[in-house]
């Protein structure tokens, strides 16, 4: 894998090959770095490796560095972050995935469940773009087993309009949260209020 030099998020905490670091890049032996998507003049600028630096910056200044600082690094764990398109599709990530532009995360807490980690985020983070109770009904993190619910985040300048969401497969969780704020689109319920823990335990 190429090596780029003299870059570095403003987090205190994580290094920025944290953020790029990918086991399905490495098994695949792809360059999962900002930038490789931008292939000619005509790429769009969002993808231009600067400006998805930029991008991660501000992620792990106003998101992911609080959370941190709030639960410590030994109880965080970023399972995605920056993803290049050609590893976002081995994924499974949809098309244009906010991941690609260094726009979001998606972590777990390894000591908590992850409608603590969404709550959290919720009530204490002020500026967001999107954040996703994502597939609770899998459970939490186990160390046995690489199926685990977790929580994604984005933050996006200017556009950080801190939409609520869950999403899973189990109709139940989305028929309880049905109002007259929410909507469902695809298998997501959007402006759900917190994350209800004992919808998993009904």
């Amino acid at each position: 894998m190429k090596i780029l030099q003299n870059i570095t998020t403003s987090s205190p905490i994580f290094r920025y090959m944290t953020a790029v670091y990918s086991t399905t890049a490495h098994k695949a032996q792809i360059d999962n770095f900002p930038g490789m998507d931008w292939t000619s003049p005509n790429s769009p600028d969002n993808l231009k490796k600067e400006n998805i630096i930029t991008n991660l910056n501000n992620l792990f200044k106003y998101c992911i560095n609080p959370i941190t600082y709030k639960f410590g690094t030994s109880n965080i764990k970023l399972t995605s972050v920056y993803r290049t398109k050609e590893v976002n599709k081995l994924i499974g990530g949809v098309e244009n995935s906010q991941h690609i532009y260094g726009y979001a995360a998606d972590l777990i807490l390894l000591n908590h469940s992850t409608s603590v980690l969404f709550n959290w985020c919720r009530l204490n983070i002020p500026e967001y773009h999107q954040l996703i109770w994502e597939y609770p009904e899998i459970g939490d993190f186990n160390k046995y087993t690489n199926k685990f619910s977790w929580i994604h985040i984005s933050y996006i300048k200017g556009d950080n309009f801190k939409i609520n969401s869950v999403s899973s497969t189990d109709p139940k969780i989305h028929k309880a949260y049905e109002d007259e704020n929410t909507f469902f689109i695809d298998g997501f319920t959007h402006n759900i209020q917190l994350a209800n823990q004992q919808l998993l335990e009904e």
